[in-house]
């Protein structure tokens, strides 16, 4: 069981994270149990090329019709800033509005191309759990022809770096809860500043950037883009 204890506008939040079966979470916040589902999104880091002999025909697909609907706080927290205004064509990715949760900075991302009906936040707003955050009108939309791509046989695999060993003023930043890694800013070596943001990470279908806790330099890299973490996995060492 982890525990967390977070203060938000002058409320404080206690976060027990009580069992993680699979994809499965289960967390209470100031004694409320809930339930979370959390995504995980696996890239295998294998190097992949097109075929480059032969003209191959697109496949094109339909037309499809994407609902409307809304996207809920994942997590209770403090909105930071709302990226979108009604009206507004979004994009499937695109960040529609960030919020401080758990002393993170997480990005909302649209989830379907869509537009914006309703936004029912602001900046310094809080939220908890479930709260709705934003609206969206469905929308027709064209998908792209996809073309089929040939993978080369016995691609390379690309090696996971080796984690170095610590001296005693090592410190080792970890992960706050499981997700994927989707980039990573620095490099072994490099000094970095309290506040900057070391990587990001996707968890609970939100974008969320690790930041360095104070003045350090990187000594070691233990993750890759695309590579799946669990909670308290060690993801780089400072020193």
């Amino acid at each position: 069981m982890k525990k967390f204890k977070f203060k938000i506008n002058e409320s404080e939040y206690e976060v027990l994270v009580n069992e993680i079966d699979e994809n499965v979470a289960e967390i209470e916040v100031n004694g409320t149990p809930f339930t979370v589902e959390i995504e995980r999104q696996v890239k295998p880091a294998l190097a992949v090329l097109r075929k480059p002999a032969g003209k191959v025909t697109p496949i094109t697909t339909p037309t499809r019709v994407v609902n409307a609907g809304s996207i809920k706080s994942p997590l209770p927290g403090v909105i930071v800033k709302v990226l979108v205004q009604a009206g507004q064509s979004v994009k499937r990715g695109d960040v529609i509005l960030t919020m401080e949760s758990m002393k993170m900075e997480n990005n909302i991302l649209a989830e379907e191309d869509c537009i914006v009906k309703t936004i029912h936040v602001q900046p310094a707003q809080s939220v908890m759990q479930d709260d709705v955050l934003i609206d969206f009108e469905g929308t027709v939309t064209a998908a792209p022809a996809v073309a089929p791509a040939a993978v080369q046989t016995n691609p390379s695999p690309v090696a996971a770096p080796k984690p170095t060993a610590k001296s005693a003023g090592t410190v080792t930043v970890k992960s706050p809860l499981p997700g994927s890694v989707i980039k990573v800013y620095v490099a072994v070596g490099e000094t970095i500043k309290k506040g900057d943001t070391l990587l990001t990470l996707e968890s609970m279908k939100m974008e969320n950037s690790i930041l360095a806790e104070k003045n350090a330099v990187v000594k070691a890299i233990h993750v890759l883009p695309g590579q799946t973490v669990m909670q308290d996995d060690a993801l780089l060492d400072l020193e």
